[in-house]
């Protein structure tokens, strides 16, 4: 059993031990026999009195408060520890417990001294700091240290106490003088280390001195880059309403470390590899990780494009560290996504290599070029993995938007992109839509009566459909990079509802299409917030730094404007359109007559007012007066548009007008998109229920038949475009519709990207497999 005793004698040995730096409550009358080998105030090393003692470390209370209780610090068996341990506390625990009452205790003792030895360059200032004793900093003997620093790293006891996250203990550190323009051996400011806590510190920081607000530390960095690299989008904002400057770059360092790919599978990772990022310098938005930060920067004048020691843009990062949405933020802000890097890859070369289909779709709806050759001379199509399945889809996506394939002189190519090879990549799945009617259309325009010789107007027909006019923007930019021209200077007329007129009136008003893009992407981030109906004071805020909030329909020369709304101030309700030309009635002299306000006339019609009207979308928005959305009665303005012309040639023609018209030769109407065939296999009856379990049956016909006649009233497509080809053929007027076949019902107020971004794709490649109608329409409007 001499085992099992050794075992009980060490265990019980384990239980009893005494940890040598415990700190014990202790008797002063215990140390009367001992020698004082070292002291130092209140603080008394005494020398053992036998080879089986230890050195002890006594701190004794002080004497106007007990002459009996003190402290044991720590019990040491050599001398030269002994002695590391008394030079280690004398200058630190005496005053500390002199001047703070309340840690006269062995336990807040035992904190403070586990403290010292954790952290033995810290003056008692950062101790006090860190311990929270804001109160004691007045203190003489603490307050001439308020400006200290540790010699291991420079932390000064503000820097500690920012860190710390301790607003209340950095106030104090203010209000005694602490010196905001303090820097740490890495050359750190204050607000470097504010950068990544939160706006609450940065904000009494600045109000006290923004010096050091655009300083770099060693590596380069700024605080705002300190904050963008922590992802604190709110110290973000915080640096830059003080002043920040956003087109800082990091300043280049000597690195052997090789850029190398993480896989983000959690968030110290992913902040890992923003710091990766940081080495290769740039400006904050390189290392944006969330589209409000983007905007943020940009709303601040960050160069947008400014390039990191690699060439690479904020465009190419994202890319790689597949952020679409700052993607989305960057192209909608005109970001020039055809910039090669130092290997001469667009981001669209990085796209198709990392197998990104999104950011593929994005960067080629927004103007990527597709035949843009890298330094070793290769095309985007080049660098698809054909044998891959991603590889495949994006294959397609670049084919079907019309990017080319090698030269024939180019090595190294597999059959996606080898020039003479047929291989195009796998397309997605054909939605349903409604039977073809090419025949027909194709016998209507044949069978079209020759115009007259004096007949060359021209008609633009734009539809509505909510953020879906981002699909009449894409139309458009494919017409005019074809025409060589802006697309709004080649008509004398333009019909638009909804979001096409808010369209028409941007275009009319000077604004490029390709700010129209980026629009549409600010305005579904600002507007389509909350739950439905949106609040209109954003919506009308944009309208009203688009268009002045004074500038009239009178103010727009050309070309003629019909804006549809709904005078919804009566039943039956009735078309409104807005215009920037007297109307026919205006012409014969007719006075307006009726129970009902007529509407402004174009000198004073504001064309904010009139772009709110024609949005003003039921259970979207609230309606804008009297007014509401245009699409109501007129989603698709042809019909509406060519009676309005007609009554006003008949009107010119009636009277010595002096209106400058030509009669119709041509009509242009862009739709926003068809949406795909859906079964119906609900009841679309509403009948009176003669048994209770009747009246689900009830409920359901209800919503189906109001889904039915929402779908009509609202009609874009089908047999109103029918109709306006059939007027169309027999007034000899030449008919083109342009509207894709979208493989997913796209909602009004749709914010995400990645869905966007592929209805703007389906557009593009849409456009591309009508390039004979397009060519037929560039030469008929050029000539």
């Amino acid at each position: 059993m001499s085992w099992f005793n050794t075992l009980t004698s060490n265990v019980m040995s384990l239980l009893t031990m005494e940890y040598p730096n415990k700190v014990l409550d202790v008797k002063v009358e215990e140390y009367s026999q001992k020698a004082i080998y070292l002291r130092e105030d209140s603080l008394v090393l005494y020398a053992p009195n036998s080879a089986n003692e230890k050195y002890d470390l006594v701190l004794h209370r002080p004497y106007n408060e007990t002459l009996y209780e003190a402290y044991s610090l720590c019990r040491c068996p050599t001398v030269e520890m002994a002695e590391n341990k008394f030079i280690l506390f004398k200058d630190k625990v005496p005053m500390f417990v002199s001047v703070c009452k309340d840690v006269c205790n062995s336990a807040s003792i035992q904190k403070i001294c586990d403290l010292i030895v954790e952290h033995p360059t810290w003056t008692i200032a950062h101790l006090v700091t860190h311990l929270g004793y804001s109160d004691c900093l007045t203190e003489p003997g603490i307050a001439k240290f308020i400006n200290s620093e540790d010699w291991g790293t420079g932390l000064s006891p503000l820097q500690l106490a920012i860190q710390d996250l301790n607003v209340k203990m950095v106030q104090a550190l203010i209000n005694n003088n602490a010196s905001l323009d303090h820097f740490d051996n890495e050359l750190n400011s204050v607000l470097h280390y504010a950068a990544s806590t939160n706006k609450q510190i940065i904000n009494l920081l600045c109000e006290k001195s923004k010096n050091t607000l655009n300083s770099k530390n060693k590596r380069g960095y700024t605080p705002l880059h300190r904050a963008c690299l922590s992802d604190k989008p709110e110290c973000v904002r915080a640096l830059l309403q003080a002043g920040a400057d956003v087109n800082i770059t990091a300043t280049q360092k000597e690195t052997n470390a090789v850029p190398r790919k993480l896989e983000l599978s959690s968030q110290n990772l992913a902040q890992k590899l923003f710091e990766e990022d940081m080495k290769y310098g740039g400006t904050p938005l390189h290392w944006a990780c969330s589209s409000e930060v983007v905007e943020d920067l940009i709303s601040k004048n960050c160069d947008i494009n400014i390039p990191n020691f690699d060439s690479r843009t904020a465009l190419h990062v994202m890319v790689l560290r597949d952020r679409l949405e700052c993607l989305v933020a960057l192209l909608s802000n005109n970001a020039d996504c055809n910039i090669g890097d130092k290997d001469g890859n667009t981001p669209l070369h990085l796209a198709v290599q990392e197998g990104r289909e999104a950011m593929v779709q994005a960067l080629i709806v927004f103007g990527a070029d597709m035949a843009y050759t890298n330094n070793a001379g290769h095309y985007p199509r080049h660098r698809i993995a054909c044998e891959s399945s991603p590889g495949d889809k994006i294959l397609y996506l670049l084919h079907a938007a019309g990017a080319p394939r090698c030269p024939p002189d180019q090595d190294g190519c597999n059959t996606g992109c080898k020039h003479g090879e047929e291989f195009n990549g796998v397309p997605p799945p054909t939605p349903r839509s409604a039977p073809s009617r090419d025949f027909l259309n194709h016998l209507l325009d044949a069978a079209r009566i020759p115009p007259s010789d004096e007949a060359k107007g021209r008609l633009l027909c734009l539809d509505g459909g909510g953020i879906r006019g981002l699909v009449l923007v894409s139309i458009l930019i494919e017409l005019e990079k074809k025409l060589g021209k802006p697309i709004i200077s080649c008509f004398d007329w333009v019909a638009a509802t909804s979001t096409g007129g808010i369209l028409a009136l941007a275009l009319a008003c000077g604004k490029t299409l390709q700010e129209c893009l980026c629009l549409y992407f600010k305005m579904k981030n600002t507007v389509f917030t909350g739950t439905r109906p949106y609040a209109s004071e954003p919506f009308e805020n944009i309208l009203k730094n688009t268009f002045g909030e004074k500038e009239t329909m009178a103010s727009i020369p050309k070309p003629r404007l019909m804006i549809t709304a709904v005078m919804a101030d009566r039943v039956p309700v009735d078309l409104v359109l807005f215009r920037n030309y007297p109307s026919p009635s205006e012409i014969l002299g007719v006075a307006p007559e009726g129970y009902f306000q007529p509407s402004p006339a174009p000198e004073e019609q504001l064309i904010w007012h009139a772009a709110r009207a024609t949005g003003a979308a039921p259970t979207y928005f609230r309606s804008f007066g009297r007014y509401l959305d245009g699409g109501l009665i007129a989603n698709n303005p042809t019909m509406d548009a060519l009676t309005e012309i007609r009554e006003f040639e008949m009107a010119v023609k009636s009277t010595d007008s002096n209106e400058p018209f030509r009669p119709l030769a041509m009509v242009v109407s862009v739709g926003t998109g068809s949406v795909p065939l859906v079964s119906l296999n609900g009841e679309m009856d509403v009948f009176r229920p003669d048994h209770f379990w009747e009246y689900g049956k009830l409920m359901k016909g209800i919503s189906t038949l109001t889904l039915v006649i929402v779908d009509q009233a609202t009609q874009s497509d089908g047999r109103v475009v029918d109709r306006a080809r059939a007027w169309c053929s027999s007034l000899g007027i030449s008919y083109f519709r342009f509207s894709p076949q979208l493989s997913e019902n796209i909602s009004m107020d749709e914010r995400a990207d990645k869905k966007l971004v592929n209805m703007l794709w389906e557009t593009k490649a849409y456009m591309h497999s009508k390039s004979s109608e397009v060519d037929e329409l560039v030469r008929l409007l050029a000539g």
